[in-house]
């Protein structure tokens, strides 16, 4: 009995804890990811990024999710509208080797009652012509930012699978 209850608490911790560390916070890099992201900025769409990839990045590729304010996830989609393909926020100015920049797009994103926005990295492209690709399940490279009506999400930030429709 005592060997059952040991090896269900070990599956638990480890499902339990999986989710949480999968996701970004404000910590720097993290696993999978090639650069560190920090510091998003959602009132005119901006995040810091740290090139730890080895490789100078030509080209970038983010998403962005929504929680609502039961902290429900929903990627955006161009004019909001779910039958149309997620908007993609590009960046095509060259990042060397372990430099760092502020990426900024001006758009705000800072509703009054919503519960945050994830900024996911979801492509780069680096200058020998090899890239990466996050998995459509994954976001391994994201930076997340809850309104300040919250001290922190409630639950767990689990984001819908990626939309794969492109124009």
């Amino acid at each position: 009995m005592n060997r059952r209850w040991f090896v269900a608490a070990m599956i638990a911790i480890f499902v339990f804890s999986v989710p949480v560390h999968a996701q970004a916070g404000p910590s720097g890099a993290q696993q999978g990811c090639a650069v560190e992201l920090s510091n998003l900025h959602v009132d005119s769409l901006s995040v810091r990024l740290k090139n730890t990839s080895g490789k100078k990045i030509v080209g970038l590729v983010f998403n962005v999710a929504f929680a609502d304010a039961t902290e429900r996830w929903r990627w955006l989609h161009w004019e909001y509208d779910l039958n149309r393909p997620m908007q993609e926020f590009g960046w095509n100015k060259p990042i060397g080797q372990g430099e760092s920049k502020k990426l900024q797009w001006g758009f705000d994103f800072d509703h009054e009652h919503g519960g945050g926005v994830a900024l996911a990295l979801t492509s780069i492209l680096y200058a020998d012509g090899t890239s990466w690709e996050d998995a459509p399940d994954s976001t391994s490279c994201m930076q997340i930012w809850y309104h300040r009506h919250k001290k922190g999400f409630t639950k767990p930030v689990f984001l819908p699978l990626r939309d794969q429709a492109r124009l």
